[in-house]
């Protein structure tokens, strides 16, 4: 009755792989995952191993296997179901702190198969980084779509070999502008969420100045008398003290005040105009390795779509208004709870 049970259990499993085979397209990872099934079920192959190799050869590859299968499971898992991540900034207050860990869903939002032994879960860290490579993920199938304001788990765009934690604002093919740090899309203004945070200023009798930082919840829960202290901080001139995406806007628009700017989408095309070549130059480069200066066409057609984050600390937070569009290949998942 148990043998008949285990290969129940076997068949089930079989299929379960097939599919996962016919998803990941993942020869060599499908054959391992059919083999860890045999060694808890039939075992038929450890059985013809211990008939073929000597005793001590085979108990060593036992032990080593004992060894080994729990990292197995845990690449497994983290690559392909769900992962967790430090939270490294400050950028998501108050709606995430520094030292907060985010579980992220992988598998539902299109799991990115690394493309370097740098960025595999849990071993990655023992190999080198590649240097000057943005092509690091193969995305495959997702199964539900990321929405707007989703939190989500990103590896940064700058080549720093970090992960970070913002809120998507903008999605593919959306034009976002930021006036008085009001967001609009699509030219309809976003609402803003209790946690979202702004640097506000205090003139003091004595001439001294004294800066806080508010979530707009933190601001309404302040008497009237008390809000009229206080005057929000908005940039409405350049500062370089702060470089901001493209370059070419740097003098033009401020982190408060910013755009329009359309976010690519797969497929899109843009003419190619001194203007465009010069927004969209370096992520083109960099994440579709083609140089828009030197294409003899008068239009580029995107290959990948593209998502605008912002943080929730809106006055302190490095985000796509300084580094940019991030592509769809380098999220690595939604996050689903807070530790």
């Amino acid at each position: 009755m148990k043998n008949k049970f285990k290969k129940i259990i076997f068949i089930i499993l079989i299929i379960v792989i097939i599919i996962f085979y016919i998803w990941s397209k993942l020869f060599f990872v499908s054959i391992l995952l059919l083999l860890i099934l045999d060694s808890f079920t039939l075992k038929f192959l450890s059985f013809l191993l211990k008939t073929k190799l000597n005793k001590r050869f085979y108990n060593i590859l036992k032990y080593s296997y004992i060894i080994i299968l729990p990292i197995l499971f845990a690449v497994f898992f983290r690559t392909f179901f769900f992962d967790f991540y430090y939270v490294p900034s400050s950028s998501m207050e108050r709606t995430l702190f520094p030292g907060d860990y985010v579980l992220i869903n992988k598998i539902s939002y299109g799991v990115k198969l690394p493309n370097h032994l740098r960025n595999i879960p849990v071993i990655g860290g023992l190999f080198n980084p590649p240097e000057n490579e943005y092509n690091l993920y193969s995305p495959l199938q997702a199964f539900k779509e990321l929405e707007r304001e989703d939190i989500i788990v990103f590896k940064a765009v700058d080549d720093s070999d970090k992960f970070l934690v913002k809120r998507i604002i903008g999605l593919p093919s959306d034009t976002i502008k930021i006036k008085n740090t009001t967001v609009y899309i699509n030219s309809k203004e976003l609402k803003e969420k209790n946690n979202y945070t702004y640097n506000y200023v205090y003139k003091q009798k004595n001439s001294v100045s004294l800066f806080e930082n508010y979530s707009n919840r933190e601001y309404l829960e302040k008497t009237l008398e008390e809000r009229a202290k206080y005057k929000k901080v908005i940039r409405d001139k350049s500062n370089y003290n702060y470089f901001l995406f493209p370059s070419s806007k740097q003098e033009l628009w401020t982190r408060d005040n910013y755009g329009k700017l359309l976010i690519p989408e797969k497929g899109m095309k843009i003419d190619l105009t001194e203007e465009n070549i010069k927004i969209y130059k370096s992520i083109v480069i960099k994440f579709e390795n083609i140089d828009l200066t030197k294409l003899d066409e008068s239009i580029y057609i995107f290959k990948n779509n593209y998502y605008f984050m912002m943080g929730d600390n809106r006055h302190n937070s490095i985000d796509s208004r300084v580094f940019g569009f991030v592509p769809e290949s380098y999220i690595q998942g939604k996050m689903i709870k807070v530790f």
